[in-house]
């Protein structure tokens, strides 16, 4: 064959092997076209291959072949590019395609423009020469023009489409390389060298770097079992007729002599070379392709079951950046997210706790715009050359070059880009590896999905978690944190306040219930601007917040308050398009744990301090703390005596028809007041807290006012039903007292007051501290005054026998804690024992 005939073998080699791996690949027009420019070559380097071979049936019918797959070139070329730019077929192709096979068909008959080569031999090297005519100028001449009218077109592409020029140069090279080949043939230095063959091979490589450059290729695909048998075939072929004439010299077999024995023996021998150059691929390409395939393929399955399972928008990001890092061979990653719509996209997660975060890209950046219109990732060098880069910002443009920037790729929540991933390349590593673009996009599709739903949760959270209107947080979540923060500080001091708009009603009634909700709007502005980081705020009512402030204490607190109030009080000031009234708030302020020992009295102690100063003028601010209100007694201005005076009258009436009705529930009223507005006294309570518990003592048995007199004064045991008709005057006396909208901050005392601190009192079994402090103090007095007075049905207890009761249900009926200060007051004669003469 000679030395240049193995450059045709090889030529061959290639083309088939090409062939065959992209017979396996996923069908598109491009792949198409490709495959006929494969099958064009072939025929070309085929051809040669066997006419320099000689094989049968002779050279003149492979020199045929080959020059049908030459002149074939330009047109499967055409289909390619035009394919390649996503334009479609023109008539010009077809055109040429008839000339040349008009061409083909003269010169095939009559020689005209090419004869086939002379076969010559030099020093024992045979070689194919043409002879070369100025006819064959009929061949260059139509291929020139429409080369020259595919580079048009070329250009046209590329000025439409900027980055095709980048897509497009090894394409552009290929076929200069091809034709510069051909060209060649004509000169006397290649003359008998196979420079078109050689062009050939150059050409079809540049043509496979530019698909895998536009990723319409996966080299994975070498793994399939039909291209194993196909290069296994391939090479065995090659490699058989080459070994073939050392076979027979050294068997010393001939064909016509022996041709069983030749037959069976070279059957063999070919088979074993293709059973080796078969398993050789398989094991090569499980080596090398397959066996990272399913790495990644393992760490993909890895990733996407580990971020379903997650609802945590960071461990999300952390986990993406950490399969691209195992995955990928690049530098630094960046993920940038946008909180809302319109928005900037600012770093929220790196591979390295330490790198620069504080950088963001505008949503009008040109490559944000690029990532919003397209579903693949961004290759940032082939960007460079994009009408969209030209645009952007020189900054811009410098910082991303300074980060050595390699890719970007979306985060997309359906329609909308909610994030950025800018990925990064070391200084010195300029090479691609375009597999790399279809991970991220299997990686950031994946990604995406579960950012959506942890963005989903993370809305349903703050929907269930904030009041629609204000925008702070509800009544149910402020509860929550409310019960954190307690916990947490319980070392620390931690303030409640909670602020009540005045007269909102006829707020509404004046203006409408629009200027209303605008007006709740404004003044939750005005409070969460004034909390800020520093605590928390929630729309706690209707006209009601809440806010509470870990590690205030109560002079910090009623600053903060007093600060709030006077914007509240002017914010309508601001108004041009109408005059508005004032606004005003009544605000209450406690503390833990000066002041509270757990968020049940907190709640209630902000409370009363609230009720304190709607009924005695609202417009004001109450702190519910002796050591406070002592320290500071100019602040205060209210008259205490003034403001329970109003409510004397009532009680008075309520407190005389119990006499009517029974005159020991007024004697025993009466009693109850005293010893636990002394225990309430010894406690170190407030005079506004003494004062509830009085009135609460001299009402906590109104309701007995509708309990037949039969049951009340029976010197029996009670029956079961008659049992029950007892325990039912708590809820009269609810039923009473709630009509009385002066009086209705007795009531958690008063409902209480037979509750046991084990939980199994009435009506509602709560135990330990869910009692309010008040019907735990009241518990006591009632008892204390129920087991030394004398009752129809009973004697009275000495004090020592109710003393030791006392101690004996302690935590069990009783608050040990109360329990043990009114012992205490009992023995050193702070509380005495009041006798039935004295009532």
């Amino acid at each position: 064959m000679g030395t240049y005939g193995y450059i045709s073998i090889i030529a061959m080699l290639c083309y088939g092997f090409l062939l065959l791996m992209f017979l396996t690949a996923k069908k598109n027009k491009i792949i198409n076209s490709f495959l006929v420019v494969l099958t064009g070559l072939l025929f070309w380097t085929g051809g040669s291959a066997f006419m320099r071979a000689q094989f049968w049936p002779g050279c003149e019918f492979w020199y045929q072949v080959s020059l049908l797959g030459i002149l074939l070139l330009p047109y499967a070329y055409y289909r390619f590019i035009l394919a390649f730019g996503g334009v479609r077929n023109g008539s010009t192709g077809r055109i040429y395609l008839v000339i040349m096979l008009i061409c083909f068909w003269v010169n095939a008959q009559f020689g005209a423009f090419l004869e086939a080569p002379e076969m010559v031999e030099k020093r024992g090297v045979q070689s194919f020469v043409y002879e070369i005519k100025p006819s064959i100028i009929a061949f260059f001449i139509p291929a020139g023009f429409f080369l020259i009218h595919l580079f048009v077109i070329l250009i046209r592409i590329c000025k439409e489409n900027p980055t095709m020029k980048v897509q497009y140069e090894p394409v552009m090279m290929g076929v200069l390389v091809l034709f510069l080949g051909n060209a060649f043939l004509g000169i006397p230095f290649f003359s008998g060298f196979p420079i078109d063959i050689l062009s050939g091979v150059v050409n079809v490589f540049l043509l496979f770097y530019a698909l895998i450059r536009r990723r319409l290729f996966r080299l994975q695909m070498l793994a399939s079992p039909s291209l194993c048998y196909g290069v296994g075939l391939l090479f065995s072929i090659f490699v058989f007729l080459n070994i073939m004439p050392f076979l027979q010299k050294i068997l010393h077999m001939q064909p016509d002599k022996n041709i069983t024995m030749y037959t069976l023996v070279f059957a063999i021998v070919f088979l074993i070379t293709y059973a080796i150059f078969t398993y050789l691929w398989k094991l090569l390409i499980r080596s090398v392709f397959v066996k990272e395939e399913n790495h990644q393929a393992e760490k993909l399955r890895e990733f996407n079951s580990a971020i379903s399972k997650t609802l945590d928008l960071q461990e999300i990001l952390d986990r993406t950046i950490r399969v691209m890092k195992e995955l990928m061979d690049v530098g630094n990653i960046y993920i940038c997210m946008q909180k809302a719509p319109g928005e900037t996209y600012c770093g929220v997660a790196s591979d390295q706790p330490l790198n620069d975060l504080a950088f963001s890209l505008e949503e009008e950046n040109p490559m944000i715009q690029w990532l919003k219109d397209h579903e693949e990732p961004l290759v940032y060098r082939d960007f460079r050359y994009s009408v969209e880069y030209k645009s952007m910002w020189e900054e811009e443009k410098h910082h991303l070059d300074k980060k050595h920037t390699r890719y970007c790729a979306g985060l997309k929540d359906g329609d909308t880009l909610a994030g950025v991933i800018l990925i990064t390349a070391d200084s010195g590593k300029k090479r691609l590896v375009y597999d790399e673009v279809e991970l991220i996009s299997n990686i950031t599709s994946v990604a995406s999905i579960a950012i959506k739903n942890a963005r989903m949760y993370e809305k349903a959270c703050i929907e269930a978690r904030t009041d629609e209107m204000t925008g702070l947080l509800n009544r149910k979540y402020f509860h929550e944190v409310l019960y954190e923060e307690f916990e947490k500080n319980k070392d620390a001091s931690l303030a409640l306040a909670i602020i009540n708009v005045d007269d909102f009603k006829l707020y509404n009634q004046l203006y409408g219930l629009k200027e209303g909700d605008l007006c709740l709007q404004r003044i939750a502005k005005i409070i969460q601007s004034s909390v800020g980081e520093n605590g928390y705020a929630a729309r706690y009512g209707g006209k009601e917040y809440a806010v509470l402030l870990p590690g205030y204490d109560l002079f910090s607190a009623r600053n903060l308050v007093e600060s709030i109030e006077k914007q509240i009080s002017v914010m309508n000031n601001r108004r041009t398009d109408m005059k508005l009234k004032a606004i005003t708030v009544s605000a209450g302020i406690s503390a833990a744990p000066y002041a509270a020992k757990n968020v049940k009295e907190l709640l209630e102690n902000v409370d009363l301090a609230v009720y304190h100063v709607k009924h005695s003028g609202k417009n004001g601010i109450q702190v519910f703390d002796t050591m406070f209100r002592n320290a500071n007694k100019n602040i205060v201005s209210t008259n205490r005596a003034h403001i329970y005076q109003e409510y004397e009258s009532t009680i008075y009436a309520l407190t005389a028809a119990i006499d009517a009705k029974d005159h020991y529930t007024f004697s025993h009223s009466t009693n109850v007041a005293y010893y636990a507005t002394a225990l309430a006294t010894a406690l170190g309570m407030n005079e506004d807290m003494v004062e509830i518990i009085r009135q609460a003592a001299l009402l906590h048995d109104v309701g007995k006012i509708g309990i037949p007199e039969y049951v009340l004064n029976k010197a029996g045991k009670l029956t079961d039903d008659e049992y029950e008709t007892i325990k039912g005057h708590v809820e009269a006396s609810i039923d009473i007292i709630r009509h009385l909208p002066s009086l209705d901050y007795v009531i958690p005392a008063v409902i209480g007051h037979h509750e046991r601190y084990d939980g199994k009192g009435y009506p509602r079994r709560i135990a330990g501290e869910d009692i309010p402090l008040t019907a735990r103090i009241l518990c006591v007095a009632d008892s204390f005054d129920a087991m030394t007075s004398k009752r129809c049905y009973k004697k009275a207890f000495s004090l020592s026998v109710a003393r030791e009761k006392l101690l004996q249900d302690a935590g069990k009926q009783f608050d040990p804690d109360l329990v043990y200060k009114f012992v205490e007051c009992l023995d050193n004669g702070t509380i005495t024992l009041v006798k039935a003469e004295e009532i």
